[in-house]
């Protein structure tokens, strides 16, 4: 069950055609080198958030429910509501060390291993404005493409 739902204000949107997923960690630090190669290495006190970059083939029904998935994120945070759109990423297991500390995705199940644990998770995130490329196929007529930003964990 590889895929990635999204959803806010009880609009969802399940994908499972991608085109290209890319799910990457916003900030992990630097390290530079003294005038002696010392390593100076910096980088955020608190966890990383995540940034998704997603393209996916969708039928006009996903592509609508994109749409308003964002329109209904951006309208809440204009007017300081909760504007937080849940993922669950069953693409990418999330892993860490330890415990589990943030919710399963969907229908998700966790794997332990010796020092940690692997599963699908789910978090909280903000959308950009969605971009679609027509494409000739009846049944997935676009190529939508987005970007989503964490905002906080879900737990």
């Amino acid at each position: 069950m590889r895929q990635l739902t999204l959803s806010i204000s009880g609009i969802s949107v399940t994908l499972k055609r991608f085109v290209s997923y890319d799910r990457v960690l916003a900030d992990t630090g630097q390290t530079e080198y003294s005038i002696v190669g010392t390593p100076l290495d910096s980088g955020p006190v608190y966890e990383p958030k995540h940034i998704w970059t997603i393209s996916a083939m969708v039928t006009y029904e996903q592509w609508f429910a994109i749409g308003a998935i964002f329109g209904e994120c951006d309208r809440l945070r204009r007017s300081q509501g909760n504007y937080r759109i849940t993922v669950d990423d069953s693409i990418q297991d999330f892993i860490e060390q330890g415990t589990r500390t943030r919710a399963l995705a969907l229908g998700g199940v966790q794997t332990n291993f010796t020092g940690g644990v692997a599963y699908p998770a789910q978090f909280y995130t903000r959308m950009f404005e969605p971009k679609s490329q027509w494409q000739k196929n009846q049944l997935y007529p676009y190529v939508a493409s987005f970007v989503l930003r964490e905002l906080d964990k879900a737990t």
